[in-house]
């Protein structure tokens, strides 16, 4: 049994992404109930993961070497 979600945090001014929360939940089948969004009971994980995008929009883009793009173009 899995569950999976996210939340997209935006910039009111910008409306661009400022974060990202990814919540997986996963449990052994016959022995763990489900319940909105929540897994209970039995043996269970849940992973949690959080991005921080302060720098979106900031980054250049990168200068790619005339060789490094011959060899790209062949893949």
């Amino acid at each position: 049994m899995t569950n999976a979600y996210y939340r997209i945090q935006l910039n009111p001014k910008t409306n661009l992404p400022t974060s990202i929360r990814v919540v997986i939940l996963t449990g052994t089948r016959d022995g763990t109930e489900s319940k909105d969004k929540k897994i209970t009971g039995g043996k269970h994980v849940a992973f949690h993961f959080e991005y921080e995008l302060t720098e979106f929009g900031k980054l250049k883009k990168p200068v790619i070497p005339a060789e490094a793009q011959k060899l790209l173009a062949k893949l």
